[in-house]
């Protein structure tokens, strides 16, 4: 029997399968993530949902729980760390935890298609979400085993559930055969591009009528414009000193960070006045160092992890243009903050990168893994400091149109209540 409630309780799941499969490698404990920090697109979604339509729930899934739950400080969530099922936890030290586990990389599709289907697999989890009753899942992509299990727990509940899309891509999804059949059953699925709606109608045969396009929210109040004298004295950057900037995660096989440095080492010499500024860390952190000291010393500055909106908008509001050279995203929310700044982006097409980047107006685009389209875009971008300039004010018009917490609310209400959307 379903519980009389002033707001509806959404569960929310993550895409991780554990805790220790992604956020140790932000340099966050569990304490922190239950409690502090929000540096995700995940937290500025749960963040409105839970202002905005109902009393959110993140379930988190550990090998070893440090903590029960907590209520998030700052996204004002609950949060519970359960463990995930007992042969998960196996299979997971088997497969990472020996000394030569590195010899078994040729493994991994087939160990993470099943370690997906089962880590809810827990005693605890069905326990806790039977006792909880939730109204609405609301999970991070519909990629992986995780969302066909969870599409099964929902409707086992009589709950609606809710997946959006985070950057897969079909050739990667884990359990395509069941993918046929889970994906058109999902409630709603929330796409980050028109590019993704089409190809869920015409691959998955999803009704239209079930798919919205939204993008990850921005808090445009915190990440605005404000004048590049401020920006760079909060920044503790040289006003003389022009900057192009990356911020993101140091994994080089997706960020393609390494492509941003061998073309920027290019132009280097021809803009004396310009460095390039590296806001992250990640597993490719060093060898990227090592590579731009060898290829363009002195000109690249790698300052790890910055957090918090006030940095980051300094970081922003200084920089000519925010670069990202992907290979995959589905919306990076980096993207929102910089337009949101006004600063213009330089980005390759993937995921929902178009829907904000209007090539000539708001910023460029280029074919992924076209490093001489990026080398190209770059270049003009920094022999064109002026038409980078006029470029701001339509950057922030449409990160406010498109990715305002007040325009995102607008559209996920309209999921929760069953409304039709673009």
């Amino acid at each position: 029997m379903r519980l009389r409630r002033e707001r509806p309780l959404i569960a929310f799941f993550d895409h991780c399968d554990v805790f220790e499969d992604f956020y140790p490698h932000y340099g966050i404990d569990q304490r922190n993530f239950a409690t502090r920090w929000a540096g995700t697109g995940n937290h500025a979604f749960v963040s409105l949902l839970q202002r905005e339509i109902g009393d959110v729930i993140w379930y988190a899934f550990s090998l070893a729980p440090q903590l029960s739950e907590a209520q998030h400080e700052l996204v004002r969530c609950r949060i519970k760390i359960l463990p995930s099922s007992w042969l998960h936890r196996r299979l997971w030290r088997l497969f990472y935890l020996p000394a030569a586990a590195w010899r078994w990389r040729r493994a991994y599709p087939p160990y993470a298609t099943v370690a997906s289907y089962v880590s809810l697999a827990s005693r605890s989890f069905l326990a806790t979400i039977r006792r909880d009753r939730p109204d609405f899942f609301f999970v991070q992509d519909y990629s992986s085993g995780r969302f066909d299990v969870l599409l099964a727990v929902a409707r086992a509940l009589g709950a609606r559930l809710i997946a959006y899309h985070s950057g897969s891509r079909p050739d990667r999804y884990l359990g395509r055969a069941a993918k046929r059949w889970t994906i058109p059953r999902a409630d709603r699925l929330v796409v980050s591009s028109q590019d993704e709606k089409k190809m869920l109608i015409e691959r998955f045969r999803v009704a239209p009528a079930r798919i919205s396009v939204i993008l990850t929210p921005i808090d445009t109040s915190a990440f605005r414009p404000f004048g590049r004298a401020m920006a760079t004295r909060l920044a503790g950057l040289d006003p003389d000193r022009r900057y192009v900037l990356f911020v993101g995660r140091l994994d080089d096989s997706v960020k393609r960070v390494s492509a941003l440095i061998r073309s920027f080492a290019g132009l280097a010499p021809l803009h004396p006045d310009v460095d390039l500024l590296v806001a992250g860390e990640g597993p490719d952190g060093q060898g990227l160092r090592r590579l731009a000291a060898e290829l363009a010393p002195g000109r690249v500055r790698f300052l790890g992890w910055i957090t918090g909106a006030e940095p980051l908008a300094a970081l922003y509001n200084s920089a000519e243009c925010l670069v990202l050279p992907s290979r995959s995203e589905g919306f990076p929310t980096v993207v929102g903050e910089a337009m949101a700044c006004g600063t213009p982006v330089l980005a390759s097409s993937v995921g929902g990168v178009g829907e904000l980047v209007v090539d000539g107006l708001t910023g460029w685009l280029f074919p992924p893994g076209d490093d001489a389209a990026l080398g190209d875009r770059l270049s003009f971008a920094l022999t064109y400091p002026d038409v980078t300039a006029r470029m701001r004010p339509a950057a922030r018009r449409i990160a406010e149109a498109r990715v305002s917490p007040a325009a995102v609310a607008v559209e996920l209400r309209r999921c929760f209540s069953g409304g039709g959307s673009g």
